[in-house]
């Protein structure tokens, strides 16, 4: 090895042992045969050209590209061989004649050189690996912020009103507050319900329209980046005013407007004098037109049955001690006629509406009676925990999609549809398989 090769070529300045080599050649070639190297492994591992390490071994000089270059060399080969490079260059300049001017004295033996570390060499293997794993770690970082990012729920603070409102004496009120930028506000629970979007700080307003009495707002922030909603936010404004706008005994009503279209249960809303007894009365004008179609696997199109809904027991509101009128009754889907009046006497106020269904596909499946086989895709989604599995008398499943619900049974008489408030019955035959497939007109 490198030490037994040094430790033969101990000298003084006159004088050199018979068995030690006596030229800088013939030291770095001892050096690195003991270490079993050939110059083509020297020269990947240095990056000297082997030419000029035969050069420095054969004493050639003429064939390196100068003194400087030689002695870059010669360093860079001595520690690659663990031999001192100060040592090494002597041997060059007393070769080379420039001793007796550059260095009077003998030069010292070489030493290992344990105790230095031996410098580093990034070869081109060492660098790849080293911006591997740079580029690794980088992107775990990158993952783990974006699953953060993208599993968090919006933030959503509503700066004001701070809280519920007991007593407002206006119609309008502007509500601000802040969330995630460029996220989507809804606005629900009121007769007109806008939406806004926030600025690239996540800072929003959105005026609303008010009603005397009651008005629950309900506010949920939409983020685009991440596809998810935040919390619902919800106030209350309570409208008064300090004396009534009717006279005693007389009625007037704000919500719902003719011939308006709602969904859900319907808003009435005005005023009247204090402690008056309204009745609301709900008479059916025309049953519902179904919102959707219905086709078999088969490509035949399913009829809807018409539907004749009841008609809700009348509602009955007492005008506050300001005169304020506000109450809500729900309706089956169809066109109703509503009057509302004082109980017992007084005229009535008559709105027409409209109570259709919500956006999409909404209703349930019952399995009754026996049990069945179910599939139920919604916009082309497995419902989970559902669908491929037999189901027993007594499930009733919620469905709701945007456009499409597919459902396949393998005994249709025990599986009944209700769809957007439509009751379909029974989709076939004692043991019979049968698919539907339900879009939205």
């Amino acid at each position: 090895m490198a030490g037994a090769a040094t430790s033969a070529l101990t000298r003084t300045a006159g004088d050199v042992t018979t068995n030690e080599p006596t030229k800088l050649g013939e030291v770095l070639r001892a050096a690195r045969e003991a270490r079993f190297i050939d110059l083509a492994r020297v020269e990947r591992d240095t990056k000297i050209r082997s030419h000029y390490l035969s050069a420095l071994e054969r004493g050639d000089y003429r064939e390196l590209p100068g003194s400087v270059y030689a002695k870059g060399f010669l360093r860079n080969y001595g520690l690659y061989l663990g031999l001192d490079p100060e040592y090494l260059i002597d041997l060059y300049r007393l070769e080379q004649g420039g001793a007796a001017a550059d260095r009077p004295q003998a030069p010292v033996p070489p030493q290992p050189i344990a105790a230095r570390a031996r410098a580093l060499v990034i070869t081109p293997g060492r660098l790849a690996a080293l911006t591997l794993t740079v580029l690794v770690a980088a992107f775990a970082v990158y993952l783990a912020t974006e699953f953060v990012t993208f599993a968090r729920t919006p933030d959503l603070r509503i700066i004001d009103p701070a809280g519920d409102l007991a007593a407002y004496p206006d119609l309008v009120y502007l509500i601000r507050g802040s969330t995630e930028p460029n996220s989507t506000i809804t606005v629900d629970g009121l007769g007109e319900n806008p939406t806004t979007t926030a600025d690239a700080h996540g800072a929003f307003s959105v005026q609303v329209t008010l009603v005397p009495g009651a008005n629950v707002i309900t506010l949920v922030a939409s983020d685009p980046l991440t596809g998810r909603n935040s919390a619902a936010v919800r106030r209350t404004i309570t409208v008064v005013s300090s004396e009534p706008s009717v006279p005693p005994g007389g009625v007037a009503i704000d919500q719902p407007a003719d011939g308006s279209t709602v969904s859900g249960p319907v808003t009435v809303a005005g005023t009247a004098a204090p402690g008056v007894q309204l009745s609301v009365t709900a008479v059916l004008v025309a049953g519902p037109s179904p919102s959707f179609r219905v086709v078999s696997l088969t490509g035949r199109e399913i009829s809807v049955p018409p539907f004749t809904p009841a008609a809700p027991p009348p509602l009955a509101i007492t005008a506050t001690p300001a005169g304020v009128v506000s109450g809500q009754l729900s309706l089956p889907l169809g066109t109703w006629d509503l009057s509302i009046g004082a109980s017992g006497a007084g005229a009535t106020v008559t709105r027409r509406v409209v109570v259709a269904p919500a956006p999409g596909l909404h209703g349930s499946l019952a399995v009754v009676g026996a049990p069945s086989y179910l599939e139920i895709d919604e916009d082309g989604q497995p419902k989970t925990g559902i669908s491929g599995r037999n189901a027993d008398p007594g499930l009733t499943v919620e469905l709701s999609a945007t456009a499409r619900l597919r459902i396949r049974v393998g005994n249709a008489v025990a599986v009944k549809l209700t769809i957007n408030g439509l009751p379909l019955g029974p989709m076939g035959v004692s043991g019979a398989v049968v698919e539907w497939e339900v879009t939205r007109l």
